[in-house]
């Protein structure tokens, strides 16, 4: 709900007045309402969980003076749906001919994106709506809105791609076979992964730094473990012990892509999945 147009009046002169007052010059400050540019709305992490987005606004105080904003109110729509509408007040005051960036992170869950199949179907992505409303001290609110459409992110498939070498023997070298099923390009980023034998963990380094998978694509992530004299030791218990070479890969793998990051966990096993899995 905004003032009527007489309580906006009032406040601008009490507002110049006060301008005057602080900056102790003896010439008014013509009242400028500022301006705001919009500079769009990005996805930024992508999990199983949800994607995480961010709306920047760069605000611009056209005075000799300063200005003072009051809030941000902003909002966001999934298709036709709404999700949530909140406030941002931790605004600093500008100074004369300053420029001000608020940055408005939210987020949209997998569950409200599994809502809009439909929807997904006809806009062949995720159409997110992102609006909201500056209020400056002084002058009438400005609005701002931008739509963006993203592809549906899918996650990658991992499989387990064999392995090379023996624990027991100082190295022991695991392949991870990665499946993009998304219609643009990733990049592999972080990889944080750890080998499970027998209920004990070991660590996992990950040999090569960067490969590219094409839409569609299928690559190879190579893990390799390096181990102490003093850890290969205790390998060799665990598996004399317990009669068994089962392991399984877990950890996590990031993926850079035109949409945001691709922030995954993965587990894979020494055993080939049951059918239908």
């Amino acid at each position: 709900m905004r003032p009527d147009a007489p309580l906006w009046a009032a406040a601008g002169a009490a507002f110049v007045l006060a301008a005057c007052a602080s900056s102790g010059s003896s010439e008014p400050v013509v009242p400028v309402p500022p301006t705001i540019e919009f500079a769009g709305v990005e996805s930024t992490l992508i999990t199983p969980e949800g994607i995480q987005f961010v709306g920047k606004v760069v605000i611009k105080n056209q005075m000799r003076g300063p200005l003072d904003l009051a809030k941000v109110d902003y909002g966001a729509s999934l298709g036709q749906s709404p999700l949530f509408d909140e406030s941002f007040a931790e605004l600093h005051r500008m100074r004369a001919g300053g420029r001000q960036t608020v940055t408005l992170p939210f987020q949209i869950t997998m569950k409200d994106l599994g809502k809009l199949v439909e929807d997904v179907l006809i806009d062949e992505g995720v159409r997110v709506c992102f609006r909201g409303t500056v209020v400056p001290v002084g002058f009438p609110p400005l609005d701002f809105e931008a739509t963006k459409v993203i592809p549906l992110p899918r996650l990658p498939r991992f499989g387990f791609g064999g392995a090379r070498g023996n624990p027991l023997d100082g190295e022991f070298t695991v392949y991870v076979d990665v499946e993009n099923t998304n219609g643009f390009p990733m990049d592999t980023g972080a990889v944080k992964t750890f080998l499970t034998l027998n209920g004990k963990r070991y660590d996992l380094l990950h040999t090569h730094s960067s490969e590219t998978l094409q839409p569609g694509g299928r690559g190879k992530l190579t893990l390799t473990m390096h181990h102490t004299r003093g850890k290969g030791l205790g390998m060799i218990v665990n598996v004399v012990t317990n009669q068994s070479l089962d392991f399984t890969v877990g950890g996590s793998i990031s993926f850079s892509t035109p949409h945001g990051i691709f922030q995954l966990p993965v587990e894979v096993g020494s055993k080939p999945a049951a059918p239908g899995r």
